[in-house]
């Protein structure tokens, strides 16, 4: 039997349904500040309420409203025009050479502006990411790239932590009516990760159990953020002010700045302890 031929509304919805894949999966490599800023610069309200999933839906239904509501270019068909019976004789008007442009002196590039890393929320909810994408390389790199990749995720979970434990599960144990049941759990699972974190780097990366305890390790740490932004990250914004997260989140800035200068073949612990010694007095 014969095949029927797709028709061409169905081809243009398959091609539409591939493309908006293709931008989705686009968008989820994003990091979560990146897609609150383009969902900002698109007029979009109330992104820094949203979780990664909400962005990532948001910015692909705009990027699909745009592209229908852009309008479609004229297509030249290569006839020549039609002059009117009446009106046969060329045109007796010489046409002007055209004025040569104006030289404009070209403008000063405008400096960037400073970064912004947001609230502290913004800070952690951007580590969450980063963790995520370091667990991913660090399972696929052999040799010295993992050994880098292994360094770089000590340092990263160590100040990630230290800016949970010193900055933000105070506010949750003071400011939310389940405070000190939500950061109780989280800190629980915080110091299993250390200790998880120092038993690999006591097995060496070459070990053969250490693949199996590096994705136990990393299905534990993305659990353990999930949580947090469901719980407590959320709960946070609706009841501190916006200052104070902003505040909190250049302190946790400067305390991540002097920890990514440790030397990358101490232990876990012992990057634990810089990170924690990077944050003033409270």
């Amino acid at each position: 039997m014969a095949q029927r031929e797709p028709a061409d509304d169905e081809t243009t919805g398959d091609a539409q349904a591939e493309q908006r894949g293709r931008t989705e999966r686009d968008a989820y490599r994003m990091k979560v500040q990146e897609l609150r800023a383009l969902l900002r610069e698109k007029g979009v309200p109330g992104t820094s309420q949203m979780h990664k999933d909400e962005l990532v839906r948001e910015l692909v239904k705009t990027m699909h409203s745009d592209q229908r509501a852009r309008p479609i270019a004229k297509v030249a068909t290569g006839k020549k025009s039609v002059v009117p019976p009446d009106d046969q004789a060329p045109s007796s008007r010489v046409p002007k050479p055209p004025r040569p442009a104006k030289r404009v002196p070209a403008a000063a590039h405008p400096s960037p502006p400073p970064f912004d890393p947001g609230d502290v929320i913004d800070v952690l909810l951007v580590q969450h990411q980063q963790l995520g994408d370091l667990f991913d390389e660090l399972e696929a790199a052999r040799g010295a790239r993992r050994r880098d990749l292994f360094a770089e995720l000590v340092r990263l979970l160590a100040v990630h932590e230290s800016i949970e434990q010193l900055l933000v599960h105070p506010l949750a144990r003071a400011r939310l009516s389940d405070g000190d049941a939500v950061v109780d759990a989280r800190t629980e699972e915080e110091d299993q990760a250390e200790q998880d974190l120092l038993e690999l780097y006591e097995l060496g990366l070459a070990h053969d159990d250490f693949a199996d305890k590096l994705a136990n390790l990393r299905d534990a740490v993305i659990e353990h953020g999930e949580l947090e932004e469901e719980e407590e990250f959320d709960a946070l914004r609706g009841q501190v002010p916006a200052e104070e997260l902003r505040r909190l989140a250049a302190i946790a800035m400067a305390a991540t700045e002097a920890v990514t200068s440790a030397d990358d073949t101490a232990a876990p612990d012992e990057i634990f302890a810089l990170a924690r010694e990077s944050f003033p007095e409270p």
